[in-house]
């Protein structure tokens, strides 16, 4: 097993200036899971069951959207079905799209979610826990002995109500992907680098430096102007592919991850080399543009390999 993927799955509907779509598939192990996937097949041959999904459904999840992830050759037997309704998220975009307005949220059965990663994938790579309550993460954690590293996201909600949980799982990362407006929350600080360094070292976490560092790979990132990565002594900054096509931002974030770290569990040791971080990145980045191009899951679930290698020479040739 290469990575293990923790979060939800989700019904959505999505309303944008150019469409609306009701109860879709979504959630962040569906896009994190179907864009790794697709570069699982670039990286290996037989690239079945090198991804397990862990999360939760309710009865009324369909079975041919079990059939869309098992057809993309994800392991699904962490996926749980629990009596009542699956997780359903409704949301829209306006402007720059850069912020989802929330209309509602209902998490029926993802309430009272507590996952149970099944014997054959609690050693992977890679673990990463999608964006959850932080108690959830720390289950997961206690559950799975990642070959190489654990990673997790997560969001402004944990960040101000439940700040020493998060930290406490933000010290047992080796990294954690976040965007700027989270880096600067956690660390009370409008400079990015040093916000992010902040983190890293454990002196914005709760109790502070005495308590431990944070994550070793701080991945910040920065919606249309790109990803911005701390790393030893290192900074990355990639730009963002660009694109006029921004039709629906929801599950970018989680399919930027997705890529990201299948091509990291691929890397050579237990750390990733600062190349190997780079060249994660860049595909991190140019599936994050296809994400945004349709409509829910559409666009990810479909991408060709002519396609994607012609804009991966594209987005080469700009940085």
């Amino acid at each position: 097993m290469k990575l293990l993927i923790v979060g939800s799955l989700a019904y959505d509907s999505i309303s944008t200036e150019y469409n609306d779509i009701k109860n879709t598939l979504g959630g962040s192990a569906v896009y994190a899971g179907i864009s790794a996937a697709g570069h699982m097949k670039r990286i290996y041959e037989d690239s079945n069951n090198k991804i397990g999904l862990v999360g939760v459904i309710g009865t009324d999840f369909l079975d041919s959207d079990l059939e869309v992830l098992k057809k993309h050759g994800l392991d699904i037997s962490g996926i749980k079905k629990e009596d009542g309704l699956t997780f359903r998220w409704s949301g829209s975009y306006s402007g720059d799209m850069s912020q989802a307005i929330t209309h509602s949220t209902e998490l029926n059965v993802f309430e009272t979610f507590s996952p149970i990663v099944p014997k054959k994938l609690q050693s992977p790579e890679i673990t990463f826990c999608a964006n959850m309550h932080p108690l959830i993460q720390s289950s997961v954690l206690d559950q799975s002995k990642p070959q190489k590293f654990a990673a997790v996201d997560s969001m402004n909600l944990w960040i101000n109500n439940t700040p020493k949980e998060l930290s406490e799982i933000l010290r047992r990362v080796k990294m954690a992907i976040l965007n700027s407006d989270e880096v600067k929350m956690l660390a009370k600080c409008e400079n990015i680098i040093d916000a992010g360094n902040l983190i890293r070292s454990g002196e914005a976490l709760f109790n502070g430096e005495k308590a431990g560092k944070g994550p070793d790979i701080l991945i910040i990132k920065k919606g249309g102007e790109g990803v911005l990565a701390l790393f030893e002594d290192s900074i990355i900054e990639l730009p963002a592919y660009p694109t006029s096509k921004l039709i629906d931002p929801t599950g970018c974030g989680d399919s930027f991850a997705g890529a990201l770290l299948a091509h990291l569990s691929n890397s050579s040791d237990k750390f990733p080399t600062k190349k190997e971080l780079f060249d994660s990145l860049i595909h991190a980045n140019v599936t994050a543009s296809f994400t945004i191009e349709e409509m829910g899951v559409n666009r990810i679930k479909n991408i060709n390999e002519d396609e994607y290698e012609e804009r991966l020479l594209q987005y080469l040739e700009l940085i």
